[in-house]
């Protein structure tokens, strides 16, 4: 797998400008701590469990906009905001959006008891060692990527974040539009 260089070189804080923009491109500036990864690197591929122990890799879901959230059940803002993410998930899974919610450094049980409690429906994959948050430069809780239908890093996000306010939803609404 190739890791990512550390997030200062390799992703920019450049937001786009509208008139860099193509009228069809994602509106990163509508979410101010959002911020588009310059070089648009293709996701680094990796393989974790889910909780009943299948093995599932981002490769899976080649072809859907992929939001990868790196999170963890002691994270306070996580617990904030991994609700909010499923209704995103909700609205959006039938038009290409999937959520890979990857729990790092946790323990099994007390990612489970998260998940049972919140009602999340999506995608869960366990990562008790950090490595994928590793190898993706998530050295915080929450850090979100943004990934393309061909599995290209588009954008990425640390710290919370209202992912179901009207700007996110706008934004998500424009990634899945976009084939």
């Amino acid at each position: 797998m190739r890791q990512l260089k550390l997030p200062a070189a390799i992703f920019a804080a450049l937001f786009f400008s509208s008139s860099a923009l193509a009228a069809e491109s994602p509106d990163f500036k509508a979410m101010p701590k959002v911020v588009e990864v310059k070089d648009r690197p293709p996701a680094p591929d990796f393989t974790l469990p889910d909780p009943a122990g299948k093995k599932v890799s981002l490769k899976d879901y080649r072809g859907k906009v992929v939001f990868l959230a790196f999170w963890a059940s002691w994270c306070e803002f996580c617990r904030e905001e991994l609700p909010a993410v499923e209704q995103l998930y909700r609205d959006y899974k039938s038009k290409g959006l999937e959520v890979v919610a990857v729990a790092i450094k946790d323990k099994r049980e007390d990612t489970l008891a998260f998940v049972k409690k919140s009602k999340l429906t999506y995608p869960i994959l366990l990562d008790p060692e950090g490595k994928t948050g590793e190898l993706y430069g998530a050295f915080a809780t929450p850090t979100v990527y943004l990934i393309d239908r061909k599995g290209t890093v588009l954008a990425r996000q640390w710290g919370p974040a209202g992912w179901n306010s009207p700007d996110a939803r706008k934004l998500i609404a424009s990634l899945v539009e976009s084939k």
